[in-house]
Formats: C-alpha cells, sequence, structure tokens
C-alpha cells in the first residue's frame, strides 16, 4: 500500500507533488472503475446478441423437426402408395433427404447447446466481476463446462428414465385399471353381484390407481416435461399439487402472476433446487409450515423455500448419500446459471433457501446508450490524465 509522509513535513514543493501524486492516484483508480464497468456492460451485450442467436437456432431445430417428420412421412406414404414396389433409386432418394435433415438437426442442437454453455459462462464472468471485480480464469472456465456436460448427462438420463417407466409400468397399471373396470360390469350383469366381491374389486382398483399416481409423479419429478410448454410457474403449481398430499406441512405459495424470461437452464436449475429443497423440508425438517415464495426484480429473480422447522447448522452438514444432490448440489446448479444460493439456519429457527438467478439485460443500457456514455467516460478519462 502507498503511504506519504506527513505533509506537514514537506515543503511548498513536496506538498504540491503530493496533491499532484494523489490526483494521479485517484484518477486512475477512477478509469479503472469505469473500464470495470464497461467490460460488464460488453459482457452483457454479448449475452443479449448470443441469446439471440441461440433462440433462432431453436426455431430453425423446430422446423429441422419438422421437417424431419415430413420426410419419414413421406416415405412411408410412398411406400404404401408403391405397395411396397419402389424403385431402390427412390427409396434411397428419400432416405437420403431424411437422412440430410436429421444431420442439419442434429448441427443444430449441438449448436444450440454449446451457444447455452457460452452463455452460461458469460452469466458467471459477469456476476464475478461486478461482485469480486475478477473474470474466471482458464482454470475455473474449463471446471464450468466439465459440470455442464455432467449436469447435461445426468438430465438426459432422467428422461430415459421417464420414458422407461411411461412405456413399462405405467402403462402396465393403467391397463390394469382398465380391467379391474371391465370386471367390475361383468359382475353387475351375471350373478356375481356379492358384496365381498365389488368391496375386493374397489380396493384392487383403489391401490392401482394410487401406485399409478405415484407412478406419474416420479416420472414428473424425474423429467418436468410442463418446463418446455407452460414455463416455470405453471410447472410449481402442478409440482406442489402432487407434494401436498404426502407433505407432513402446510405448503404456502406466493407466486407472482408471471415471470421475466429465463432460459431453459435457469429454469430447469430452479426447478431441481426447489424440488430438493421441498424434499428436505419433507424428510428432515418438522415443520408446521413451508412458504414457497418467488419475486421478480429488475436485475434478478428470487425464490425462496422456508419453513418453521428444527433447523440446523449449515456449516456442520456432512453429505450423504441418501436420494437428493442436496445442499452442495444445489449450489453447483446455481452457479453453473449464474445465479447464488444462500442458506439461512439455526438449530430451532427454521430454515431459509434462497436462490439468486440474475436476469442478463435488465437494468442496462441499451447498445446506443453504451455507445454514447462511452465517449463521455473517454473524454473524461482524458481530462483526469491531463
Amino acid at each position: 500500500m502507498c503511504r506519504f509522509p506527513n505533509a506537514r513535513t514537506l515543503g511548498p514543493s513536496g506538498r504540491h507533488l503530493q496533491r499532484a501524486v494523489t490526483i494521479v492516484v485517484e484518477g486512475i483508480a477512477h478509469i479503472l472503475s469505469d473500464l470495470t464497468r464497461e467490460a460488464e456492460e460488453a459482457i452483457t451485450s454479448l449475452e443479449r446478441h448470443v441469446s439471440t442467436i441461440r433462440a433462432r437456432v431453436d426455431a430453425l431445430a423446430g422446423e429441422l423437426e419438422q421437417q424431419r417428420i415430413r420426410a419419414q412421412l413421406r416415405l412411408e406414404e410412398r411406400l404404401v402408395e408403391a405397395a411396397g414396389q419402389l424403385s431402390e433409386e427412390e427409396v434411397a432418394e428419400l432416405r437420403a433427404l431424411e437422412d440430410q435433415v436429421v444431420n442439419d438437426l442434429v448441427r443444430a442442437q449441438a449448436l444450440s447447446r454449446q451457444l447455452a454453455g457460452f452463455l452460461q459462462l458469460l452469466a458467471v464472468s459477469r456476476q464475478q466481476l461486478s461482485g469480486a471485480g475478477t473474470l474466471p480464469d482458464l482454470d475455473a472456465a474449463k471446471d464450468l463446462l466439465v459440470r455442464q456436460a455432467m449436469v447435461r448427462a445426468q438430465e438426459e438420463e432422467r428422461r430415459r428414465l421417464a420414458r422407461e417407466i411411461h412405456d413399462g409400468p405405467a402403462q402396465v397399471l393403467a391397463n390394469a385399471i382398465l380391467t379391474v373396470q371391465y370386471l367390475a360390469r361383468l359382475a353387475e350383469r351375471s350373478d356375481l353381484r356379492g358384496e365381498l366381491f365389488q368391496q375386493e374389486l374397489a380396493r384392487v382398483e383403489s391401490a392401482l390407481r394410487e401406485g399409478l399416481s405415484e407412478t406419474r409423479q416420479f416420472m414428473f419429478a424425474l423429467q418436468p416435461t410442463t418446463l418446455q410448454q407452460h414455463g416455470l410457474l405453471r410447472t410449481i403449481a402442478l409440482y406442489t399439487e402432487t407434494v401436498r398430499r404426502h407433505f407432513p406441512a402446510e405448503l404456502i405459495l406466493q407466486l407472482p402472476e408471471s415471470l421475466p424470461p429465463l432460459t431453459p437452464e435457469q429454469e430447469l436449475a430452479a426447478f431441481r433446487v426447489i424440488q430438493e429443497a421441498l424434499h428436505n423440508v419433507q424428510r428432515h425438517a418438522r415443520a408446521r409450515h413451508c412458504w414457497l415464495r418467488i419475486s421478480a426484480h429488475p436485475s434478478e429473480i428470487v425464490i425462496e423455500v422456508i419453513d418453521d422447522g428444527q433447523g440446523f447448522r449449515p456449516g456442520a452438514v456432512v453429505p450423504t448419500s441418501s436420494g437428493g444432490f442436496g445442499l452442495q448440489g444445489m449450489r453447483e446448479r446455481a452457479e453453473l446459471v449464474g445465479g447464488q444460493l444462500e442458506i439461512q439456519s439455526e438449530p430451532g429457527h427454521g430454515t431459509t433457501i434462497r436462490l439468486r438467478l440474475p436476469l442478463a439485460t435488465s437494468g442496462r443500457a441499451s447498445d446506443t446508450e453504451n455507445e454514447q456514455a462511452e465517449e463521455a467516460r473517454v473524454t473524461q478519462q482524458k481530462e483526469r490524465i491531463a
């Protein structure tokens, strides 16, 4: 740290020099602050641009998916029309068209995933620059990309399990319910009208319906498909509706009517954090009430899960393999999308889990305003140096 001698020990020329040096140091500090702010605004502008490009890529991927379906249907229709007598050349031509569309679709989906990872890296960089005044180094960036790949792999495995459950036990349970209903109608038309028989049928049907409900809840927890169709708020409403059936505390929702746009990755991270937080309340909190609150602010969205249960000491928690991805997993989910997770808890005083998700364009100047501000800052910097 630079230390100046006491002004009283200097002569007039020394005091004049000290004032000049102080002015220069303060001017440089202001310039560094301005440059840091400019870097943050440049990252934000790049985020907006990349986000726009990704939206165009996703729209193209959607159109390519429709083209793939049309190409597949066209091939099947031609095979039916020709009664299997299509020439090898025409079949090869139709299959080549389908393969080309599939290849383009795969490229578009890969580019969308890469842009999503880049956007998350930009969001983390902007947040760290705004908070700590530094940017992530190369090792930190690589670590972020590795963790993103791990999360994508986990989500793909969840989707696979959800599909298998849908095609397997869920279908079996649904068919079993239809069978029981058929037997009940058959019994009404025959001599099998015994009260015991009817009660047994009702008991079996009730058990099957409960099993089907639990299977669907498990599928929803594995892969919340409503996120893509209806967004975060509707997905939360549907999820909490099923959770309430077995939730030991009164679950109170405090949700806004709408939310600013979030990226699909942010919505998924928010849902997973809410999911794990409610799971922890259900298993460990011994709470009477639990509040799920979401509030939107100019620069961020804040999600809170609060309970009045027994609480704990966050620093004393030891990772376990009991199922959920736990507190550390929630932190990593938040960091991967540029967010922050806060945990407040004390024994006997309940727990608050707070997730902050940044909004990339909120509270920021437009590109034109940024250019005008940049010219003014350059002029101010020249004046300070002079």
